[in-house]
């Protein structure tokens, strides 16, 4: 090589590593070196330089460049601006495939590598000429700065494509359908009902026909979502993963189709032509949400643990660790609202490793927020611990909210309408209107008399939502009096120890945080007897980031002035106790932000009455809960529906035991003493009505 063209080669290097990553010059320029021999060798092009060094202007290469991949002036003035990578039309993208294929066959049959389908470590075609395309033009534009420079993540830029998308897909459920899928080189997706979907105008017209076929009421908003992209999202060229369960990947494959309707299939009519270019069964680190289909381009730490995994590379944990770490670090934002940058990045990773070091101890891989609190204070006391001083602390900080918002995916019991109907004494009617109203407005909150099962309900709400008993994306508080901001978003409190303050997160902030990590799934936020607080003191700002049209929206907290959200995927259910005389009503402005349904006793519910029926010797509970029907009656005419007494006193596993026993108690010491709360200005009127339930139970009535 020249002594020209090696300088070129040796800005190249420099221009690439601290625009487009770290490592990532040095690993592109053997590929450039050889690019136009590699071409011509693997019968891809002919007639290009061998070195493509030896392209010294951007005019000369945008032409080859444009000669390539077919690309127009505007898509090559977008992708040098920083505006976006254009997709490779359908020829280039299936030469794109081979070149990656045919060096891997290459380096097999030389020794080289383990496995000819091994994929591992050869930058895409399409990667290469792009960042020799880009370092040329602002090598000739001294003066002007690439705009992505401030938000790459060093350690995967370059070895994650972003011109494609990645996808990973079931192929039916336990992947029974994965032999036919690969023997015919497809992808197939469920839903046939709705037909071929070239028919469909709109996502919101498969969302409607989805609907009508779905009786539990729910919107199927993760249904259609998979369902446009595989028809309208999904791309020749980009990679799919066909997945079994959470934690497994059993092929790689490029797609190499458009999308068809198989209308001769007797299921999964839906279709996509793939190359799957690897094949077998690999366990993960990482783990998939149990959906049919996931876009995982938002992931590049998955995306990339899934291609060492799959071509056989070591994958270090930590090292795994402290890429995923980087990543979230990458998507935070200062106080100014604009996002860390690479340097800033590196700068708090080094200071963590530095930790590691200097005091002997692990932080990338610990999962115990306290003992990460208790090194922040050795670290920040310690004077003789002196680099990254300035950066120590807040690094710590960074690594326990990134530890603490962390999703956690698992195998769940599912948990359907049917398990909702026959678990709780609802209506069908009823409980698709709670699903309808609490997917539109994200907040509800339950009101009713107590014992009407309010918190019972809430939490089966949540699990009919997310169709399986989650309870990693379910949290609850219980609001008082004396409840405040420091408690449920943040505030001062005191160490442990008993030394001094420290600033904690509340639980509102903490899941609201792993909501917004964990987009493709539902979180609900419950909070009971929640008009017993004063609601504008404890949500504080936060009132209006709550609002359906406000979600996702930033402000800064009070106390740690960090930038904060509500995601969309966050719901907030809270429960009201009506018959609370002591409970201040709900101001206006949360009213506004919330929608409310009346939660009503359920003694004429069909599931109920068979609940009662089954129990051994029921006819005394039968004669209660009839006097309790009177009984509401005039509850309802003398103080209103919320002061009713629910049918939750006569549930419980007491009643499968002794039926008798059991609502003798609950009559003579729950009921009863509510009665004469309820009636204190007319005790005897609560006395007559204790003589008539004591009645029903001696079978006097």
């Amino acid at each position: 090589m020249n002594d020209f063209v090696n300088s070129q080669k040796e800005k190249y290097k420099v221009w690439v590593t601290e625009n487009l990553g770290e490592k990532t010059g040095i690993w592109y320029s053997p590929y450039l070196e050889q690019l136009g021999y590699l071409l011509d060798k693997f019968e891809l092009g002919t007639g290009y330089k061998q070195n493509f060094f030896d392209y010294q202007l951007y005019s000369e290469f945008k032409n080859v460049y444009q000669q390539m991949t077919k690309q127009s002036d505007e898509d090559i003035e977008k992708l040098v601006n920083g505006k976006g990578i254009p997709r490779y039309p359908e020829e280039f993208g299936t030469r794109r495939i081979q070149f990656r294929q045919k060096y891997a066959e290459d380096e097999f049959n030389r020794g080289k590598r383990s496995k000819p389908d091994n994929l591992g470590g050869i930058p895409d075609w399409g990667v290469l000429l792009r960042s020799y395309l880009i370092f040329l033009y602002y090598h000739e534009n001294p003066s002007l700065i690439y705009p992505k420079k401030e938000k790459k993540i060093a350690n995967q830029e370059g070895e994650i494509d972003n011109s494609i998308n990645y996808w990973v897909i079931s192929a039916g459920e336990h992947s029974r359908l994965w032999d036919n899928f690969h023997s015919e080189s497809v992808i197939g997706l469920g839903w046939d009902y709705l037909g071929d979907l070239n028919n469909y105008d709109s996502k919101e017209a498969i969302e409607r026909e989805i609907s009508e076929q779905r009786a539990d009421g729910k919107r199927p908003i993760n249904d259609t979502k998979a369902v446009w992209d595989f028809y309208s999202e999904i791309q020749i060229g980009d990679v799919v993963y066909a997945k079994e369960g959470i934690k497994k990947i059993i092929a790689r494959g490029v797609v190499t189709g458009d999308y068809y309707f198989d209308s001769g299939k007797t299921e999964y009519k839906h279709r996509r032509k793939v190359e799957w270019l690897q094949v077998g069964k690999w366990e993960l680190r990482q783990t998939f949400a149990q959906k049919t289909m996931t876009y995982l381009s938002p992931y590049p730490d998955l995306i990339q643990e899934i291609e060492q995994v799959i071509n056989d590379d070591i994958i270090d944990p930590t090292i795994a660790e402290v890429n995923e770490f980087r990543t979230w670090l990458s998507n935070q934002v200062t106080d100014n609202g604009t996002s860390l940058n690479d340097k800033t990045v590196t700068q708090k990773v080094n200071a963590l490793k530095d930790i590691e070091s200097y005091f002997d101890t692990s932080i990338f891989g610990e999962t115990d927020t306290e003992q990460l609190k208790q090194l922040k204070d050795l670290v920040v006391s310690d004077e003789s611990h002196r680099k990254y001083k300035g950066v120590s602390g807040s690094s710590i900080d960074y690594y326990i909210r990134f530890i603490e918002s962390k999703p956690t995916v698992q195998e769940n019991e599912p948990f359907s309408t049917d398990d909702f109907l026959s678990d709780v004494f609802i209506e069908k009617k009823e409980l698709t209107r709670l699903i309808s109203v609490l997917e539109n407005k994200k907040n509800l909150i339950m009101k009713g008399a107590p014992g009407v099962g309010k918190t019972y309900i809430a939490k089966r709400l949540a699990y009919v939502m997310m169709e399986e008993k989650d309870e990693t994306r379910v949290q609850m508080v219980q609001f008082h009096q004396s409840y405040s901001y420091e408690d449920f978003i943040e505030g001062y409190r005191p160490k442990a120890e008993g030394d001094g303050f420290e600033l904690k997160q509340g639980p509102f902030v903490k899941f609201a945080r792993k909501a917004a990590r964990d987009p493709e799934r539902d979180y609900f936020f419950i909070i009971d007897e929640i008009n017993r607080g004063n609601m504008s003191k404890i949500f504080g700002e936060l009132m209006m980031l709550i609002e359906t049209d406000k979600r996702g929206e930033q402000i800064n907290l009070l106390y740690s002035n960090d930038k904060f959200s509500v995601p969309s995927n966050l719901y907030i259910i809270g429960m009201m106790n009506t018959a609370d005389r002591s409970l201040a009503l709900l101001d206006y402005a949360l009213r506004r932000r919330f929608s409310f349904v009346e939660i009503k006793p359920a003694f004429e519910n069909d599931t109920f009455k068979s609940y009662v029926d089954k129990l051994n010797n029921p006819e005394v509970l039968i004669r209660v809960i009839d006097e309790i029907k009177s009984l509401n009656n005039q509850i309802v005419e003398e103080l209103g529906t919320g002061f009713q007494i629910g049918h939750s006193y006569f549930v419980g596993s007491a009643y499968k035991v002794d039926s008798v026993n059991r609502v003798e108690e609950v009559v003579e010491y729950e009921i009863i003493p509510q009665l004469f709360e309820y009636w204190f200005d007319d005790e005897q009127k609560a006395k007559d009505w204790a003589e008539r339930l004591r009645g029903c139970c001696d079978g006097e009535k």
